[in-house]
């Protein structure tokens, strides 16, 4: 089959290459989500890896949106009451003003990223799963630059986090130690035979198969919740969408148990009808003000989770005006694509911080959701096993009804939200182009104990804020890093990446 053509954005040149190899085989814009985001799990050291949770958006042409949840699920099943609160590392970096989180054998939560990437491949994708496997497997076996991103936030957790596990540690460390420098050319061992498997295998080998034994079997040894009987049993969910408008747009979001989902669309609800079409000083405030209220909501989140009705309860609470009545980490990616024909894919994998374990003879890095503190209101361990954690992760999906479609999503953990947020605002309410709405100053509201202050990059007024600013040199990957594919009315296709991040983005075949 003649390909059409596919615009694919993505965080590395490696990743959007990966999916143009699928188009180039005769894939669509699915076929290039899937091969684009199993090479970025397999490559994006630090940032994220084969075991990472998942949502997925898929909007096909003349049908409704569905959204493939691939979240963490809290482990457990079967273990003895000893194991709940054990074997965890509690650490500190100083990234993004200083993080505090679990990681360890103890604070790996069942990643569901290649469950869900499955369930959309068979779906809609038009090649088989080997071909979409196979561009990661050649990648990796001829070895990959550590890139730049990965070397930034290793600067800060190469020790704590990815240090103090042997086999993780000799993978980003040089024989004395010292932190590979960015372009180094990485190979990790069993990683090229663990994707071949997993083409051969198909995705359930990741859970009742040998690479989800070997994953349990690490972890059980370590002293950890997850065994294979939270594996067994675990499930990519479909689920459906939320919907919101946005001046001429039809926006498709994650729904609970993401937070990221409703979080922006709460956002969206308090911002669409501001008059203002450029960035004021008045207009600045506001933007921090919805962001602050929000997150204040959000600080209300039950102790077993995000469940529908308080999330529901919080659009509800944006949409009628919203009177003043949160979450953090660099592990996370994003992929967008979008085909000719108009068929949108948005993908956005996290691991959480990372566990800094490496499964010996692998090659899979393990995540540390469970121990990201900001999506755990009840504690550590507090969750039932089974239950799927709340997520941050929220790619968009967007029609007009004259035809334009885009496929938009960002890493940053709390900032997936409020990059995305302002990304749309500048391009769907401000006209700006995806590239210059890309490229724009952003803001974020975050925490600063009991109260607020805001991160803010350079370029945008700050005299209507009202709390403590702190202003970055430049643009910072603090603030994401989102990747958009734009087909406009006319059905051209265009695709753009986020300069903070260094990522890629193309349109194949047009």
């Amino acid at each position: 089959m003649r390909p059409g053509a596919v615009g694919i954005a993505g965080p590395s040149e490696i990743a959007v290459q990966a999916g143009a190899a699928a188009v180039a085989a005769g894939g669509n814009a699915v076929d290039a989500a899937v091969a684009a985001t199993l090479a970025a799990l397999a490559t994006e050291i630090g940032i994220v890896g084969l075991d990472a949770g998942a949502f997925v958006n898929v909007w096909p042409p003349g049908a409704a949106p569905v959204v493939i949840d691939g979240g963490i699920a809290m482990p457990g099943l079967g273990r003895t009451p000893e194991r709940f609160g054990a074997a965890a590392r509690h650490v500190r970096v100083a990234y993004g003003g200083g993080v505090r989180t679990v990681v360890g054998y103890g604070s790996v939560g069942v990643g569901g990223a290649v469950a869900a990437l499955g369930e959309t491949a068979a779906r809609w994708s038009r090649l088989e799963w080997p071909q979409l496997t196979a561009p990661a497997e050649r990648q990796v076996r001829a070895g990959f630059p550590l890139r730049s991103a990965s070397h930034t936030w290793l600067q800060y957790s190469h020790r704590e986090i990815f240090g103090w596990q042997r086999e993780s540690a000799a993978v980003i460390h040089d024989a004395d130690g010292v932190l590979l420098a960015p372009g180094t050319i990485l190979r990790v061992p069993g990683l090229g035979d663990t994707l071949a498997e997993l083409g051969r295998d198909g995705p359930e080998s990741m859970y009742a198969g040998r690479l989800g034994a070997e994953i349990a079997a690490c972890i059980g040894a370590g002293g950890g919740l997850l065994g294979m009987a939270d594996r067994r049993v675990y499930r990519a969910k479909l689920r459906e969408p939320l919907r919101c408008e946005m001046d001429e747009w039809s926006v498709a979001l994650p729904p609970p148990p993401a937070i990221g989902g409703a979080a922006l669309a709460a956002m969206l609800a308090r911002l669409r009808d501001r008059p203002e079409r450029e960035w004021t000083a008045q207009a600045v405030g506001a933007l921090a003000a919805a962001q602050r209220d929000v997150f204040e909501f959000l600080r209300e989140l039950p102790v077993d989770g995000a469940t529908d009705e308080f999330l529901q309860a919080m659009l509800a609470w944006a949409q009628a005006g919203g009177e003043r009545v949160a979450h953090r980490s660099p592990s996370t990616i994003h992929i967008s694509t979008l085909d000719d024909a108009g068929l949108a894919c948005a993908v956005t994998a996290s691991s959480g911080y990372g566990s800094g374990i490496l499964v010996p003879g692998t090659g899979i890095w393990l995540n540390n959701c469970l121990g990201e503190l900001e999506l755990n209101p009840g504690g550590f361990h507090a969750l039932a096993p089974g239950v799927r954690m709340g997520s941050n992760m929220a790619p968009v999906a967007a029609r007009t009804a004259t035809g334009a479609v885009l496929s938009l999503g960002s890493p940053g953990a709390e900032r997936i939200t409020t990059a995305l947020l302002q990304v749309m605002l500048n391009f769907m309410l401000l006209d700006r182009s995806l590239e210059a709405a890309l490229a724009a100053p952003r803001l974020h509201v975050e925490p600063d104990g009991q109260a607020w202050r805001v991160a803010v990059e350079p370029g945008l007024p700050t005299d209507g804020i009202d709390m403590p600013v702190r202003v970055f040199e430049g643009l910072s990957m603090f603030f994401g890093g989102a990747g958009a594919v734009l087909r406009d009315a006319g059905g051209a296709l265009s695709a753009a990446a986020d300069p903070r991040r260094q990522g890629a983005a193309m349109v194949v075949g047009q």
